[in-house]
């Protein structure tokens, strides 16, 4: 479905990881784009200032004359549980959200795009989640983003507003904060890594790949009343997931460094085969119960399973990632090098 580039966008959360992505996006296709957000930022867009979010924010002058709404802003990425303000987080995530909603919904906004979080169905499971599968998170950011779907859902059936929902998994890419930066790091260094044993499925979606899929969504029927889950569509295994980002990185380097034909394709092998040799195997079980323990989520993540279903997405929109994970590990690292120049 093409663009329609008349209709004007309000982003929430436009100053993040994935709202300067989806912006960047938007000002390229030509879109009349604004933001809103909380505090005064240069952006390329107009921007309104709201203030703090929660239940009394006053979000009127950004949504005057908007069409399409995409709500990214939320209280997110803390790593520690135990340092999460949690009434916070319930003020910002949930309470906010509705305000948003309502407010949104009284100004004729005809389409609400919400990037909720796979975390609201669950933080793992051995079995592949589908939307109509029971939401069951176990983490008060989950339990948070499910709330606020179900808050935002409510003032958009009282009034008549149209409400995609998006619950993407992991998402890496330029600037990724979190769990993922921390593994990128962790994979390029020395360390040795006792995860070979590990038979788990995750699935990933490269920050592109989402906004693509976002943008495909905006003022589209087709998306009008429904939960996608998305992801690169190429499920793996921690210990996959590390060799990919080893074989990107050495291709990275090696392109830095100028170097070309077959002695350069035989070094490739061998950095790639030195990665793979840091891997070495633990018990899953011991890896597991050690995962257990308070402030090791992120073990947790990389030794447990979970993966999505998005083939409906594939089917309704006619929608396929236009990256593949080697695509996006790939620009993920060499945007990361440059940064570090």
């Amino acid at each position: 479905m093409p663009l329609d580039t008349s209709k004007r966008v309000l982003v929430t959360g436009a100053t993040g990881f994935i709202g300067t992505a989806l912006v960047r996006r938007l000002l390229a296709e030509s879109m009349q784009i604004s933001a809103a957000t909380r505090r005064k930022t240069a952006l390329q867009c107009p921007a309104f200032e709201v203030g703090e979010i929660d239940s009394s924010t006053d979000w009127s002058c950004a949504l005057q004359g908007i069409d399409t709404l995409v709500h990214l802003a939320a209280y997110a990425h803390v790593l520690d549980s135990r340092r999460i303000d949690h009434e916070h987080m319930k003020r910002v995530n949930v309470e906010g959200s509705a305000n948003l909603a309502r407010q949104a919904a009284k100004a004729g906004i005809r389409h609400f795009v919400f990037i909720s979080s796979i975390g609201a169905m669950a933080e793992a499971s051995d079995r592949i989640l589908t939307a109509d599968s029971r939401c069951d998170p176990t983490t008060a950011y989950g339990k948070s983003k499910r709330d606020a779907e179900s808050a935002i859902k409510q003032e958009a059936e009282a009034y008549g507003m149209n409400l995609t929902t998006l619950r993407p998994p992991l998402v890496y890419g330029l600037g990724n904060p979190g769990n993922m930066q921390r593994l990128l790091r962790l994979t390029r260094s020395e360390i040795p890594l006792p995860l070979a044993s590990v038979k788990n499925r995750r699935s990933f979606i490269y920050v592109e790949n989402l906004v693509d899929l976002i943008t495909a969504c905006l003022g589209n029927p087709k998306a009008f009343g429904k939960t996608f889950l998305p992801s690169d569509g190429e499920d793996v295994s921690t210990p996959q997931l590390i060799r990919a980002i080893a074989h990107a990185s050495t291709s990275v380097e090696e392109d830095r460094r100028g170097k070309t034909g077959n002695g350069s394709a035989a070094r490739h092998a061998s950095h790639v085969t030195h990665h793979s040799l840091r891997l070495f195997p633990f018990p899953a079980t011991a890896l597991k119960a050690i995962g257990r323990l308070p402030g090791l989520g992120a073990l947790r993540k990389l030794t447990s399973s979970l993966y999505v279903d998005s083939a409906p997405i594939r089917r309704d929109l006619s929608w396929t990632p236009p990256f593949t994970m080697e695509e996006g590990l790939r620009r993920t690292l060499v945007t990361d090098y440059e940064k570090l120049d």
